[in-house]
């Protein structure tokens, strides 16, 4: 299967087992990360320039922060969920 363009997240579910499903995004460049276990991340090779930095939750929905680097620089940033109770 060849994506010709991006495309959003979208999920993909098994027709035996309800509770197996994963979701799939399509970039367009190679600046994306999944987290560890312990919820950390790293995304390397950045230009510099200004970036908004987006991370996604299946049920939390999205954090996103503004982040801008200079040559040969790195920065840490950091995303919080909240989990509210019903």
């Amino acid at each position: 299967l060849v994506f010709r363009r991006a495309e959003p997240g979208f999920p993909i579910k098994c027709d035996v087992h309800p509770w197996m499903t994963t979701f799939c995004w399509v970039f367009d460049h190679p600046f994306h990360a999944v987290t560890s276990e312990d919820g950390k991340f790293s995304i390397s090779g950045l230009p510099p320039g200004d970036y908004v930095i987006e991370a996604w939750h299946e049920t939390l929905g999205t954090r996103s922060e503004a982040v801008t680097l200079t040559a040969g620089e790195s920065k840490q940033i950091g995303f919080t969920f909240e989990i509210t109770k019903k």
